[in-house]
């Protein structure tokens, strides 16, 4: 059985439900698991025991949580050597300009080079506007920032963008990459 670690970095708790949806998705798919937050990470997050690894981190004023860029600089050899992916939540793929694409697959290449990682993929992934937690200055830079993409503006509730479907596509197709003879033994005979 493949073990898979999924590292994440979180500033208001969405990107931690990212990171357990993906746990759930591998265990459905009989892999053994560690959710783990770069903030407080176990001494098992060594990618050296994982067949496999993803990081997830969102974007907060230009980039991403300390600890987790601290965690993939330590051990972005190793994590540029093994199946490995990169999910950078942000609200901004929800524009769909294309200068808002540019600046943020900048961003993550600057972060990318930045850490010395060379993923094997890199998934943009739509957040969410928990307006409920925000104090008042955050709840109002918010509300601005969402207008622009014409999205949900109402402050009495939280918004969540995440395409949970693409999101469970995507792990099943990681774990192509982390075995992919079982995976295609399991394909060929139905039981996906």
């Amino acid at each position: 059985m493949s073990r898979i670690l999924v590292l994440y970095g979180t500033t208001d708790g969405h990107t931690a439900k990212i990171a357990a949806r993906l746990g759930e998705t591998f265990r459905e798919e009989g892999r053994d698991v560690t959710v783990a937050h770069a903030g407080s990470v176990v001494t098992d997050a060594w990618p050296e025991r994982y067949d496999g690894v993803v990081v997830a981190a969102s974007v907060h004023i230009g980039s991403y949580q300390r600890p987790v860029r601290r965690w993939v600089e330590a051990h972005a050899e190793q994590l540029s050597r093994m199946p490995s992916a990169f999910l950078s939540v942000c609200l901004g793929i929800l524009e769909h300009r294309p200068e808002v694409d540019r600046e943020l697959q900048d961003m993550f290449e600057r972060f990318l080079r930045r850490t010395g990682w060379r993923p094997t993929v890199v998934k943009p992934v739509a957040g969410a506007v928990p307006y409920t937690r925000y104090g008042w200055f955050k709840k109002w830079m918010m509300r601005r920032m969402v207008a622009k993409v014409s999205g949900d503006t109402d402050t009495t509730r939280d918004y969540e963008y995440t395409d949970w479907e693409d999101l469970r596509t995507f792990a099943q197709d990681f774990l192509h990459l982390v075995d992919p003879a079982i995976t295609g033994a399991m394909a060929g005979a139905g039981t996906r």
